[in-house]
């Protein structure tokens, strides 16, 4: 979130110095747990690959053992088949992680004040991921959760209306329209003061010193 949108938004120093913190605070919350299941995940993805790394040594040396023997080919083959199944239990429960894991951060980041509370709301078999790790399906899933269970999200708070700021006018028959207390104007306004009647700003301010 950046100062200069909160300033423009009429928020004082004070308040904006409260948001950007409660935003730094959200935001390193999210990275922090994003960080932690990518670990998780990838973790869990060097440990398929050892075993699959070991399985492939076990398949080598059977085929070696197995050229000249009937039996040793028949257990080869049971084997391999049984590798083949493991692959594509590994590939569909690695698959299924990464669309939780998808699910998890873009609910995240959709506001969600607890995602398991939100989850029963999100129909995934209707959310798949692409081959680029994007979700398809979900925005339509999230817009029907928030509209239907509004308070399971946060609220957008409206920003504070922003002043409209008070300029000083000079008319062209050198009369001014002016605070008429001095030291209620801005900077600013006793600055377009200056540069636009002297006089008059000499007459104000020596008046007040």
């Amino acid at each position: 979130m950046e100062r200069d949108f909160l300033e423009k938004q009429g928020l004082n120093a004070d308040q904006i110095k409260a948001v950007m913190a409660q935003n730094g605070k959200e935001t390193n919350a999210l990275r922090d747990d994003y960080d932690r299941k990518l670990a998780s995940l990838n973790d869990q993805i060097d440990g398929y690959k050892s075993q699959v790394t070991d399985r492939d040594k076990q398949i080598k040396s059977l085929s070696t053992a197995a050229k000249d023997n009937e039996e040793l080919r028949a257990k080869f083959a049971e084997v391999e088949k049984a590798n083949k199944e493991k692959d594509k239990e590994w590939s569909s429960k690695l698959a299924s992680q990464k669309k939780e894991f998808a699910i998890s951060s873009a609910l995240s980041k959709a506001g969600a004040l607890e995602n398991k509370a939100v989850l029963p709301f999100i129909d995934t078999g209707k959310v798949s991921l692409d081959e680029n790790g994007n979700l398809l399906g979900f925005q339509e899933q999230v817009d029907a959760a928030k509209q239907n269970y509004g308070f399971l999200f946060k609220k957008d708070e409206p920003a504070e209306p922003q002043k409209p700021a008070t300029h000083v006018v000079v008319s062209g028959n050198g009369t001014s329209e002016v605070p008429q207390d001095p030291s209620k104007m801005t900077l600013q306004q006793q600055n377009e003061l200056y540069k636009e009647d002297p006089s008059r700003w000499s007459q104000l301010f020596r008046k007040k010193q």
